[in-house]
């Protein structure tokens, strides 16, 4: 059995896709159940769920009740998957095959996770079309604390827009972090590699998913990151998440010379100073009142 555990928040934009192509998986012989916990969405989400979708376990919480680890957390004790695949209401699948091609890496018995392929979707723009090919590129890798010192913090990279976990470590190691802005998946998978288990990128498996954010909209994804990884700081004391953004800019300005928009390389690096700033703010945040963190953050209520 795979659990596929689904938060929404005004999700009819993508829902009755995601939702179709979850149930068109080929999977064999085994079974698939949804779960869904709805943060009360006003569009209609929960009225397309009902209506065209009786068989998925639906929930509605109230919308100031959401937490990243938490709301997550509760899902997966709905669960009665030997696998819990969480994914994001934007995340679709590329094809029949992404519920098949994370669950059969599973073989290994030390990988406690394994997370998709993020492909840009038609209407991505290049600086996200290039984000997405480098944080997710064409070769899968086994990652593990003998990664460390070649990956850095990339070693605990892990991304829930759609991650597969073996139940059976999952609420052993902890579950996700609660009352954490964001980045749970990653330090689930941090605390993971410490107990000398396996995160697995799977690149065969994939899905359709991308942002074409504002500044604005990245300034206040960065401050929430920063946020994040302040507070969670002991866990990656010895590896450097700077560093792989420096690496991360000299990649970018190679790909928009290589394909001659040398134009969008001005507007990158006022999206990366952007981010930075915001990075760095996010880190100190502490310094800050309640009221001027709000206005900085994207999901602080």
């Amino acid at each position: 059995m795979i659990s596929v555990l689904i938060p929404t928040y005004n999700a009819s934009k993508d829902i009755r896709s995601l939702l179709t192509k979850l149930y068109e998986q080929k999977i064999g012989s085994n079974e698939i159940e949804i779960i869904i916990i709805d943060s009360s969405s006003t569009d209609g989400t929960v009225e397309i769920i009902k209506q065209e979708f009786p068989q998925v376990k639906l929930e509605i919480i109230p919308n100031s009740s959401f937490d990243h680890g938490g709301t997550r957390n509760k899902m997966a004790t709905m669960a009665t998957g030997e696998f819990l695949l969480f994914m994001t209401q934007d995340a679709i699948p590329y094809d029949q095959f992404l519920l098949f091609n994370m669950q059969k890496v599973f073989y290994d018995q030390q990988v406690a996770v394994c997370f998709a392929r993020q492909i840009a979707k038609q209407d991505a723009g290049d600086l996200e079309c290039f984000a997405r090919g480098y944080n997710y590129p064409e070769t899968s890798i086994v990652k593990n604390k003998s990664k460390i010192a070649q990956l850095g913090i990339k070693t605990f990279f892990n991304s829930n827009v759609c991650s597969m976990y073996r139940k059976e470590y999952f609420f052993p190691l902890g579950g996700f972090p609660e009352r954490i802005i964001l980045n749970e998946d990653m330090i689930f998978a941090s605390k993971a590699v410490y107990k000398d288990l396996s995160v697995y990128y799977c690149a065969e498996a994939r899905v359709y998913h991308s942002h074409n954010y504002s500044l604005k909209q990245q300034f206040k994804r960065y401050f929430d990151i920063g946020m994040a990884f302040k507070d969670t700081e002991e866990l990656f004391t010895n590896v450097s998440n700077e560093k792989e953004g420096m690496k991360m800019i000299v990649r970018q300005t190679k790909y928009l010379l290589q394909r001659k928009k040398p134009h969008l390389i001005i507007y990158a690096l006022m999206e990366n100073v952007c981010k930075l700033s915001a990075y760095q703010l996010g880190k100190k945040n502490r310094l800050f009142p309640y009221t001027i963190k709000k206005q900085f953050s994207a999901y602080l209520k």
